[in-house]
């Protein structure tokens, strides 16, 4: 792997001095757009919109680059208040006609990836995202095609890589919860018996088998399991029955909050003990699942986090600071806000890089994926982030939140891979 050269990403006051950008002063070179697709309407918006903020705040710290001036495009991937992937793909299409657009933060949803990847593969277009996690995206595993019905050179027609993410990947999500789950107190919930449901969806579907396939390898029991068509399925007290019945002593979701995943929850009122657990993914970490969980909304409900928690980083502190006065309020920082500021950060520093070595001109597209291919040992505000050659972080963090007071705060990170 080259080391990255040119413009470095750092946390503390060296980070403010990138942020300001190559040149300053007013650009003679031209435009640069980098753009953002996620879901930023409806039940996603609360874990959509704080992340475009992230990467539109760095893009716009930033200003300019070696003498361009730098933009900021957004677009949102959700209809009808839930990510879609044909909108998604119809977001990347319209990226595409404008020549000036040379990178994208997103995905934020592993389903919408499926379908956006190929289309930004030929285009070609890099594409980074803070929140992707199903494995099948970048790494060959056997199960891939058939439990997911792709993989990664599927997604790929050209046979030349364009997607990134730094988030951990669902092999590590599922399982380090499942080992959380089962493990005994104080260091875990000491269940035995879970229920597992998930929506069907490319994430879903992916994170609940190896969260079950873990918790049955360590010895527990999975006493139900079933999928449902969330733009069908809002009832979910027939498989809380059953869970129930089966002696279920948490349940674990493979979801988001827009599909639904913490209206099970509420629906677990009156059924179960408020004290009886509630597991998932990130996909059910934001403030959409809490107002949905409504009086089960407790401290018996953890999520993982698929990147690190900036504001354990002290180095970050400056920039979160700075972030806050420009995004005041507690809603407008998610998981992942500073996820998608640094997948800008590193389009920013690719995008320099990339101008160096084509003279000091603008780079065409695949001379910026190139550079992203590149990225090694840059500091950003969730971690060191170096990519392999799927794409993948080589050492991504996995965060654990809990619920206290009304909200999901920090409880664990660890590094994984």
């Amino acid at each position: 792997m080259v080391r990255a050269r040119g413009l470095i990403v750092l946390i503390s006051a060296a980070l403010v001095a990138f942020a300001c950008g190559g040149s300053g002063g007013t650009s003679s070179k031209g435009e640069i757009i980098i753009t953002s697709n996620l879901p930023v309407s409806g039940a996603d918006a609360s874990s959509g919109l704080p992340a475009q903020q992230g990467a539109n705040f760095a893009v716009t710290r930033a200003g300019t680059i070696k003498g361009f001036t730098l933009k900021f495009v957004p677009y949102d991937d959700a209809v009808n208040g839930v990510h879609d992937p044909q909108k998604g793909v119809q977001n990347v299409q319209q990226m595409l006609a404008d020549s000036k657009v040379l990178g994208m933060v997103g995905p934020f949803n592993s389903s919408v990836a499926k379908a956006e990847i190929p289309v930004g593969n030929q285009a070609p277009l890099a594409m980074i995202s803070p929140s992707n996690t199903n494995e099948c995206l970048t790494q060959s595993l056997d199960y891939c095609q058939k439990e997911n019905g792709f993989t990664p050179s599927s997604l790929r027609p050209t046979g030349k890589n364009n997607y990134f993410r730094i988030a951990a990947a669902d092999t590590f999500q599922g399982p380090a919860m499942a080992d959380f789950a089962i493990k005994a107190k104080p260091d875990g919930l000491g269940i035995t018996k879970v229920a597992v449901w998930d929506d069907q969806e490319t994430f879903g579907l992916g994170v609940a088998v190896n969260f079950a396939k873990e918790f049955a390898a360590k010895g527990g029991t999975v006493v139900d399991r079933k999928s449902y068509d969330p733009k069908s399925k809002k009832d979910f007290k027939d498989f809380l029955a059953s869970a129930k019945n089966k002696g279920a002593q948490a349940i674990y979701t493979g979801s988001t909050s827009a599909t639904g995943g913490c209206i099970a929850r509420s629906q677990m009122a009156g059924l179960f003990n408020p004290d009886i657990y509630y597991l998932g993914p990130d996909g059910i970490g934001d403030a959409q699942c809490l107002k949905d969980a409504g009086s089960m909304a407790n401290g018996n409900m953890f999520a993982t986090q698929g990147v690190a928690d900036a504001t354990q980083n002290p180095d970050a502190k400056g920039i979160i600071d700075a972030y806050k006065a420009a995004y005041p309020g507690s809603s407008s920082i998610g998981a992942y806000t500073f996820g998608a500021y640094d997948c800008a950060a590193i389009l920013i520093d690719a995008i320099g890089r990339a101008i160096d070595a084509n003279g000091g001109k603008l780079p065409s597209r695949q001379q910026v994926i190139d550079q992203v291919a590149k990225t090694s040992n840059l500091k950003g505000l969730t971690g060191v982030i170096t990519f392999d050659a799927n794409g993948d972080p080589t050492k991504p963090t996995l965060q654990f939140q809990q619920v206290s007071n009304g909200e999901w705060v920090f409880k664990s990170q660890f590094q994984v891979g």
